[in-house]
C-alpha cells in the first residue's frame, strides 16, 4: 500500500509533457520506499518507547482530553487552554474511534504516521525543485528534513505541528503547477485549520505570484529605467514583453524599477499581462485570506482559547533567535559558506557596524521575557536562557556579532538562487510570525527554517551527509535526556521529562 501512495503523490501532481519528463524511475521509487520504511521502522521503536516512558508529555495534557473527546463525537467540549482550532482533532475523529481504538498510543500514532507522508511530500518537492536525475540525493535530502530534531522529536507525541506541516506541504506542493484550484483552496483552508500561523505562509505564497507578474509585466519596451527607449504610452509595443530584459532571478534593484514604472502608468501593464490561470491563483489565495480575516473579526483574535497567555506583542529579538536556530540546525550549510561569508562581511564593512548598532538598540529595548520562559525547566529554552541571556547582563549584546555572521550568511546562502519576489514576501511573513510572538518556542522557528532549507543551492554529497550525521547525533541526545532526565513538578505525581 505505501508503494501506491508513492506513486500516487507524484502522478497526482505531473500534468503535462514536461512534468512526465521530470517523472523518475523505479529506481527513485524503491530508494523512496526502502527509505520510508525503514525511518518508519526505527521510528515505531522510538515511538513505543516514548509511550512506555510517560503517558502525558506537557501540552499533551490539553491535547490527549480533547483529541478523546472528538474520537467520541463530543463536539462541543473544549478546552480552553488550547489555542489553535481543532483541525488536529478532527482528524482524529476521522480516523479513531470508528476503525482504530481511541487511546493516547492512536493519538500520537497519527503524528508519526504523518512525518511518513511528511518524507514523501519532502522528496516530491525537492523532485520539482531540483529535478530527478540524482535520486538518492533527493531521498537523503527528504530523510534530513524529516529527521530535523524538533521535528522529529513532536511526530513521536500529540502536539499540532507535525500534521499541520503535512497540509502546508500539500498546499506547497499543489502551487507548483498551480493547476488544482479546488484543491489549492482546500488544502489552504485545511492548513489554517490545523494552525492559524499557516494563513500567513499562505500570504507569502500570494505575495510570491503577484510581485513576481508586478516585476515580469514591468519588463517591457516602454520602461525607460531598462531600455532608454522613449515611446508614447499609446503605442503598441510600448506594451509587449522585451524578453531580452527577462531574467530567471530578480534582485530589489528590478522590484523598485517594476515599482517605478507601475506608478506612473498606473499598473495598466499589470493587468494586460494578467493571464486567466493568474487571476484564478490570485482569486484563490485572496478567497482564503478574506475568510480568514472574517474568522479574526467574529473571533477577536487569530487565537482562541487561552488569548491572555498569547497575546500579540512586538518582539523583533525573536527574529535573531531565528537565526540562531538557523545556526544549529543549518550548520553544514553555515559552514559550507563560512569563508564567503566573512569576504562578505569584510567587503561590507559600513553595513556590518550600522547593523551592529541597530541590533544593540533592538536587543536593549525589546527584549520581552515571557514568564512561562523563566518557569517551565521542561524546555531546552529555559536552560539557555537561565544560563546565558538571564545570567550575565552583557549576553544580549555579546550574541550580535554571531547574529550578523548569520545573518550575511543565510543572506549568502539565498542570494545566488532565489528571487526578490520569494526573499520580500518570505521576510515580511517570517517577521510576523515571528515577530509577534512574546514566548520563545523552538516549534515557531520550524516552518521557516523548512521554507528556506528548501530554497538552498542544490548541496554536494558531503553536506548532506554531514546534516544526516548531525542530526542523527542531535535526536540521539535529546532522546536519551528524554528517557533518562526526570523533572519532578509539585502538581504531578509522575516525572516530567525535558523536550524541545
Amino acid at each position: 500500500m505505501l508503494k501506491y501512495l508513492l506513486l500516487s503523490v507524484d502522478f497526482f501532481y505531473l500534468q503535462d509533457k514536461q512534468d512526465y519528463e521530470m517523472k523518475p524511475g523505479t529506481k527513485y521509487y524503491l530508494a523512496l520506499f526502502l527509505t520510508v520504511t525503514t525511518y518508519f521502522g526505527a521510528s515505531k521503536i522510538l515511538f513505543d518507547k516514548v509511550n512506555e516512558t510517560i503517558h502525558v508529555v506537557i501540552d499533551e495534557l490539553f491535547h490527549i482530553p480533547q483529541g478523546l473527546a472528538f474520537c467520541q463525537y463530543n463536539f462541543t467540549y473544549w478546552d480552553p487552554k488550547i489555542t489553535t482550532l481543532p483541525g488536529l482533532y478532527f482528524v482524529s475523529a476521522a480516523f479513531l474511534g470508528s476503525y482504530f481504538p481511541c487511546n493516547t498510543y492512536n493519538l500520537r500514532f497519527i503524528n508519526l504516521a504523518a512525518s511518513c507522508v511528511n518524507l514523501i511530500l519532502f522528496a516530491s518537492i525537492l523532485k520539482f525543485v531540483y529535478g530527478a536525475n540524482d535520486y538518492i540525493k533527493t531521498v537523503i535530502q527528504a530523510l534530513n528534513l524529516a529527521l530535523l530534531p524538533p521535528l522529529y522529536f513532536f511526530s513521536h507525541v500529540y502536539y499540532t505541528d507535525t500534521l499541520s506541516l503535512t497540509f502546508l506541504l500539500i498546499f506547497s506542493r499543489l502551487c507548483f503547477t498551480n493547476r488544482h484550484k479546488l484543491l489549492i483552496f482546500i488544502f489552504g483552508l485545511c492548513s489554517v485549520f490545523m494552525r492559524q500561523t499557516n494563513i500567513i505562509w499562505i500570504a507569502m505564497v500570494f505575495g510570491h505570484k503577484a510581485l513576481d507578474i508586478f516585476i515580469r509585466s514591468s519588463r517591457v519596451f516602454g520602461n525607460q529605467s531598462l531600455t532608454r527607449v522613449k515611446l508614447s504610452k499609446a503605442s503598441l509595443i510600448a506594451r509587449d514583453v522585451d524578453s531580452s530584459k527577462l531574467k530567471r532571478y530578480y534582485g530589489l534593484d528590478d522590484f523598485l524599477v517594476a515599482f517605478k514604472y507601475h506608478v506612473s502608468t498606473c499598473m495598466v501593464t499589470f493587468f494586460k499581462f494578467l493571464s486567466l490561470q493568474d487571476v484564478m491563483i490570485l482569486f484563490t489565495h485572496s478567497l482564503i485570506l478574506m475568510l480568514f480575516i472574517a474568522f479574526i473579526y467574529y473571533n477577536g483574535s487569530i487565537v482562541v482559547g487561552d488569548k491572555d497567555a498569547h497575546k500579540a506583542v512586538l518582539h523583533i529579538p525573536q527574529v535573531l533567535y531565528f537565526l540562531l536556530f538557523y545556526g544549529v540546525f543549518g550548520l553544514p550549510y553555515v559552514l559550507n559558506k563560512s569563508l564567503s561569508t566573512l569576504k562578505l562581511i569584510a567587503t561590507n564593512k559600513i553595513k556590518v557596524i550600522l547593523f551592529g548598532l541597530l541590533l544593540a538598540v533592538i536587543v536593549h529595548y525589546n527584549t520581552v521575557i515571557h514568564p512561562y520562559l523563566l518557569a517551565d525547566n521542561r524546555h531546552y529554552t529555559f536552560y539557555v536562557w537561565n544560563r546565558w541571556f538571564g545570567k550575565y547582563d552583557f549576553a544580549i549584546y555579546a550574541t550580535i556579532p554571531v547574529y550578523i555572521f548569520l545573518l550575511f550568511n543565510l543572506y549568502d546562502n539565498l542570494c545566488n538562487q532565489n528571487c526578490i519576489s520569494f526573499l520580500l514576501p518570505y521576510s515580511v511573513c517570517m517577521f510576523v510570525v515571528l515577530a509577534l510572538q512574546k514566548m520563545i518556542e523552538v516549534r515557531y522557528f520550524l516552518v521557516p527554517y523548512i521554507i528556506l532549507r528548501l530554497r538552498f543551492v542544490k548541496a554536494s554529497n558531503l553536506i548532506i551527509t554531514f546534516e544526516f550525521l548531525w542530526y542523527l547525533s542531535i535526536n540521539f541526545v535529546t532522546f536519551y535526556l528524554f528517557f533518562n532526565k526526570e523533572i519532578y513538578w509539585k502538581d504531578f505525581d509522575y516525572a516530567q521529562r525535558l523536550i524541545w
